[in-house]
């Protein structure tokens, strides 16, 4: 059969023999085997079918689903809160527990910690840190860090602020350099060293209006006056010591610094190269034993654990997190089940022109496109709305946040939409166009097989005599 056969050219051969319009009209239609199949020979011919297709099959979804409002608008609605529900979640699990910490090669600090008969993870005593710093062969660093409160004399009168005591390497460790003025000395945290203090980029900006000549300033800090010697980066945080405006250098001059039984800071340690997390532990928890023996009254039953730090800066926010995330997929899974289970209802609607449309020449495969096309624009209305609605969401739920909660999670700052989160909203869309296509795909498939293929001259018959230019609806 050629592709410059057409139903008209096929219609005026039967009038020339004699056949009535009627009657040379079905004759030409059964010849042909199907408008509908004959046009897709020839636009596979071409090889342009799949783009006319694709056209063809999101303009009659749009038509399909505007003919029915309502159904539409529910099935978006609910789809979309499940679609909004998912990301909103997801984006808080990306900022905890996805996003890079903001350090060189994070992977390899963890944080410090003595264990007890009543703490798992306590946090240390200065003493034991020497010493742990002095004899451990898995570090090839080990600080210390203290957040506090602080009272900054200012010429408006004395105001509190946070601030946070580190020892000298402590951002070295990290792998953090300031943006401006210079790092902490090695030995500036020793009793005998100047105060010095590095200020936070938000400190930075609000106290001093982000002027450069703040460095060598000097900013009274409980009474004691420190030197500012540089500012930290824009986005470093450290969710541990919450949100410290000024960083001062450690010196643990006396009183709960030198008694072994008074814990009170803690540590943050960068492993080896081709050290692994467990030797670490296996060679702190030796030297705890040591200072057991050697201290038997302060270090009776104290032993050492390592965590990496990223699980050190969740929290518990990272359990809470999960059940949430497992939650909102559950959501999201009932609610795409849901829909699909009201396109199966409504496509019972849809036998008739199914019937005609298989009957005319249109494969299974024809169909299930059809079906993906719908579920596709339906998908695509549902992910613009829901992301619409994450979008508002990931704004608002963080100012829900108590300001002292946000103090221990700054990294929920970065809160927002990223590459990672845009490919899993795009890959949910994909399961979704699937998941509401299978279900009236695979049931119309089972049927035409049983119902039309015995005899598709008969069907085609059948669907005619009920109104001889149903062929055409589908061009």
């Amino acid at each position: 059969m050629s592709c410059g056969i057409t139903s008209s050219g096929r219609l005026e051969e039967f009038v020339d023999k004699g056949l009535a319009p009627e009657e040379a009209r079905r004759s030409a239609l059964l010849d042909l085997r199907g408008v509908e199949r004959t046009k897709e020979e020839c636009r596979d011919a071409r090889r342009v079918s799949w783009i006319q297709d694709l056209i063809s099959d999101l303009r009659y979804g749009l038509h399909m689903l505007g003919k029915n409002v309502g159904f539409a608008s529910a099935a978006v609605l609910v789809l979309a809160l499940g679609i909004c529900a998912s990301i909103s979640i997801l984006a808080f699990v990306d900022a905890a527990l996805i996003k890079p910490l903001p350090y060189r090669n994070p992977n390899r600090l963890v944080g410090v910690f003595e264990t007890n008969a009543m703490f798992l993870r306590s946090n240390l005593s200065y003493l034991d840190y020497l010493d742990w710093k002095r004899l451990n062969n898995v570090f090839s660093s080990l600080d210390v860090y203290q957040g506090t409160g602080l009272m900054v004399t200012t010429p408006a009168g004395t105001q509190p602020a946070r601030g946070a005591r580190v020892t000298d390497g402590f951002f070295r460790t990290l792998g953090v350099t300031p943006v401006m003025g210079r790092d902490f000395y090695a030995g500036e945290d020793l009793p005998s060293a100047a105060q010095t203090v590095l200020l936070s980029y938000s400190a930075w900006q609000q106290r001093y209006g982000g002027k450069r000549d703040v460095l060598g300033q000097v900013v009274t800090l409980d009474g004691a006056p420190n030197v500012i010697i540089g500012v930290l980066p824009r986005g470093f945080h450290f969710a541990p010591a919450g949100r410290p405006e000024f960083w001062t250098a450690f010196h643990a001059s006396g009183g709960c610094y030198l008694k072994r039984r008074c814990h009170n800071i803690f540590g943050v340690a960068r492993l080896k190269d081709g050290v692994s997390e467990q030797a670490g532990i296996s060679d702190l928890q030796a030297i705890a034993q040591q200072l057991e023996r050697q201290y038997p009254d302060s270090n009776r039953n104290q032993g050492a654990d390592l965590a990496p730090l990223r699980e050190v800066i969740a929290g518990e926010i990272r359990p809470i997190l999960m059940v949430l995330l497992d939650g909102a997929g559950l959501l999201l899974l009932i609610a795409g089940v849901n829909v699909a289970g009201l396109l199966l209802v409504r496509s019972e609607h849809r036998r008739r022109e199914i019937a005609v449309r298989r009957a005319l020449g249109a494969s299974l495969a024809r169909l299930l496109r059809q079906f993906i096309a719908e579920a596709s624009v339906l998908t695509l209305a549902s992910a613009a709305l829901g992301l619409t609605l994450t979008r508002w969401v990931v704004q608002l739920l963080p100012r829900l946040i108590p300001e002292n909660m946000m103090a221990q999670m700054p990294f929920l700052d970065g809160l927002g939409f990223n590459g990672r989160v845009m490919a899993v909203a795009g890959g949910i869309s994909l399961g979704a166009a699937l998941l509401l296509s299978l279900p009236p795909g695979t049931r119309f498939g089972r049927a035409t097989r049983g119902a039309i293929l015995w005899s598709p001259a008969v069907a085609a018959w059948r669907a005619m005599r009920v109104d001889p230019m149903v062929a055409l609806r589908y061009e």
